[in-house]
C-alpha cells in the first residue's frame, strides 16, 4: 500500500526553484501551490510578450507598405515637377530666339535706309507682334495646361493618398488600443499573481497551523476518526445499519472502544481502528540535519509497528458478539491510517513493515484502498438485498402455488359433481320415458283430458369439460410446490 509518489526520500528538491517540498500531504499542497503560482506568472509573461511582438511586427510591415506608396507618389509628383521645368525653359527660347530676330532686323533698317527700315520695322514690328502674340497664346496654353495636369494629379494623388492616410490614422488608433489593451492584461496579469502569492502564504501559514494542531495527540485522533467517517459516508454507508461508530467492548484488560465495527452480509463483521501517528514525521520535517531527520523517521516508523502490535493484541471477536450479537468477526483487523504519506514514509525506513502486520491480522488501509474495501462492502449488501427479495419472491411463489392447488383442487370436485349430476339427471329421465310416461300417453289415448300437454324430456348430452393438460400440470406443479415448501418449512430450524 504505497503511495503514489515517485521520489527516493521522504522529501522532494524541486528542481527549478530549489524549494524542499515534504511528502506529507500538507508540504505536497504547500510545494503545488508554489509551483503553480511560478509557472503561471511565466506563461503569464510569455504570452503577453508574443502579443506585443506580434502586434509590433504588423504596425511595422503597414508601416512600410505606406512609406513605399507615399514615396511613388512623391515621385510621381517630382515628375510632373520636371516637367513643367523643361516647358518653361521652352518657352524662354522661344523668347530670346524672337529677341535675337529683332535686334537683327534693328541692324538691318539702319543700314537700308529710314524707308527700307520703316517697311522692315513695319514688317518686324507685325511679325514680332504676332510672335508675340503667339508666344504669349502658347504659354498661357501651356501654362493652363500645366495648371490643369498639376491640379489633376494633385487630385489624384489626394485620392490615392487618403487610404494612405485613413489606413496610417487607423495603425495609430489600433497601436494606441493594443498599448492600452497590454497595459490592461498585464495590470491583472501584476494583480492576479499578486493574488496567487497571497494565496499561497495564506496557505503556508494555514499549513503552518494545521501542523502545530496535528501535534496535539487528541486532535490527531479526532482527525482519523473524522476521515473514517467521511470515507464511510462516501461509501454510500449507513451508520447502524452497515457499520457501529465506537462501540464500547469490555474485557479482562479493560474498556476497548475501536473506532468502527464494520457489518457484512449473512453475519459477518470487522473491526476497523484509525491511527493518525504524525508526531514524528512532522518533527522529521523541521530537524535541523540529516542525521535527526533519519532517526526521526525511524522512530516514526516504530511507532506504527507498536501500533500494530497493540491492535493484534486485543482480542476482538468476543468482545464485538457482546455488542453486535449473531455476527461473526472475520479473521483480522483493518488498521486505517488518514494518509499515504504517513505509510509511505514508515515502509521506506522498515520495508517489512507490510509483511509484519499481515503475519499479524492487521491489514494497513489508507483513504483510497479503504474506499475500495467499503465499495466492495457496498455491492456485498447490495446483492444480499437482491438476495434476499429474490428469496421473499421465492416464498410467495410457493404459496400463489399452494393456493392455485387448493382453488384447482376444489374445480375438480365441482367437475365431479356436475358430472354425477348429468349422470343422475339421464337416469331420471331414462326412468320416466320407460315407465311412466308410456302410461301417460295411453291414457290420452283413452280420453283423458289434462289442462297442459306431457311435454318430451330429452336427455343431457353435454358433460363437464375435462381439465386440460396445462391445467392438469399446473395443479400437479401446484401440489408439488406446496409440498416442498411444507419439507422446507420444517428443514428451515435445522439448517439454522
Amino acid at each position: 500500500m504505497l503511495s503514489c509518489g515517485t521520489t527516493p526520500g521522504p522529501t522532494t528538491h524541486h528542481p527549478c526553484k530549489g524549494v524542499v517540498f515534504n511528502d506529507t500531504p500538507i508540504g505536497i499542497i504547500t510545494g503545488l501551490t508554489a509551483v503553480l503560482v511560478a509557472v503561471v506568472g511565466i506563461i503569464a509573461v510569455r504570452v503577453l510578450k508574443h502579443r506585443t511582438k506580434t502586434a509590433t511586427a504588423h504596425r511595422d510591415a503597414e508601416r512600410v507598405r505606406m512609406e513605399t506608396e507615399l514615396a511613388e507618389a512623391r515621385a510621381r509628383e517630382d515628375a510632373a515637377i520636371l516637367e513643367r521645368a523643361q516647358l518653361e525653359a521652352s518657352l524662354h527660347a522661344t523668347r530670346e530666339a524672337a529677341e535675337a530676330q529683332r535686334a537683327a532686323l534693328q541692324q538691318l533698317s539702319s543700314e537700308l535706309g529710314d524707308r527700307l527700315l520703316q517697311q522692315q520695322a513695319t514688317a518686324f514690328q507685325a511679325t514680332t507682334a504676332a510672335l508675340e502674340r503667339r508666344a504669349s497664346s502658347e504659354s498661357e496654353a501651356i501654362r493652363a495646361a500645366y495648371e490643369a495636369a498639376t491640379a489633376e494629379r494633385n487630385e489624384r494623388l489626394h485620392v490615392e493618398l487618403q487610404p494612405v492616410h485613413e489606413t496610417l490614422q487607423r495603425l495609430a488608433d489600433t497601436s494606441v488600443a493594443t498599448d492600452t489593451r497590454s497595459a490592461a492584461e498585464f495590470s491583472r496579469l501584476v494583480t492576479l499573481v499578486q493574488s496567487l502569492n497571497d494565496e499561497h502564504r495564506a496557505h503556508r501559514e494555514e499549513t503552518r497551523k494545521l501542523q502545530d494542531v496535528l501535534r496535539v495527540s487528541q486532535v490527531r485522533g479526532r482527525y482519523g476518526e473524522w476521515t473514517l467517517q467521511r470515507a464511510l459516508e462516501a461509501a454510500g454507508l449507513q451508520e447502524r445499519v452497515h457499520y457501529v461508530m465506537q462501540p464500547a467492548l469490555r474485557g479482562e484488560e479493560g474498556l476497548f472502544r475501536p473506532d468502527a465495527v464494520l457489518l457484512l452480509p449473512q453475519g459477518r463483521a470487522i473491526v476497523v481502528d484509525s491511527k493518525a501517528p504524525l508526531q514524528h514525521l512532522l518533527d522529521a520535517q523541521h530537524a535541523s540535519s540529516q542525521s535527526e531527520k533519519s532517526a526521526l523517521l525511524d522512530r516514526h516508523a516504530k511507532a506504527l509497528r507498536l501500533h500494530i502490535d497493540q491492535l493484534a493484541s486485543k482480542s476482538y471477536p468476543a468482545r464485538v458478539s457482546a455488542v453486535v450479537p449473531d455476527r461473526v468477526l472475520l479473521d483480522g483487523v483493518l488498521l486505517f491510517v488518514p494518509a499515504d504519506a504517513v505509510l509511505d514514509a514508515a515502509f521506506r525506513r522498515d520495508p517489512k513493515l507490510l509483511q509484519h502486520a499481515a503475519s499479524q491480522q492487521v491489514h494497513l488501509v489508507s483513504p483510497a484502498s479503504l474506499l475500495i474495501v467499503l465499495s466492495a462492502v457496498e455491492q456485498l449488501w447490495r446483492q444480499d438485498g437482491r438476495d434476499q427479495r429474490a428469496a421473499e419472491i421465492e416464498k410467495i411463489g410457493a404459496d400463489l402455488l399452494g393456493r392455485l392447488g387448493v382453488v384447482l383442487g376444489h374445480v375438480c370436485h365441482v367437475q365431479r359433481a356436475l358430472s354425477d349430476c348429468v349422470t343422475a339427471y339421464n337416469a331420471l329421465t331414462g326412468s320416466l320415458e320407460s315407465r311412466l310416461l308410456p302410461i301417460a300417453r295411453r291414457m290420452e289415448e283413452l280420453g283423458v283430458r289434462t289442462r297442459e300437454a306431457i311435454p318430451n324430456i330429452g336427455e343431457i348430452d353435454t358433460v363437464p369439460r375435462e381439465l386440460g393438460p396445462r391445467l392438469s400440470g399446473a395443479l400437479l406443479n401446484a401440489q408439488t410446490g406446496a409440498a416442498r415448501t411444507t419439507v422446507a418449512a420444517d428443514d428451515t430450524p435445522a439448517a439454522a
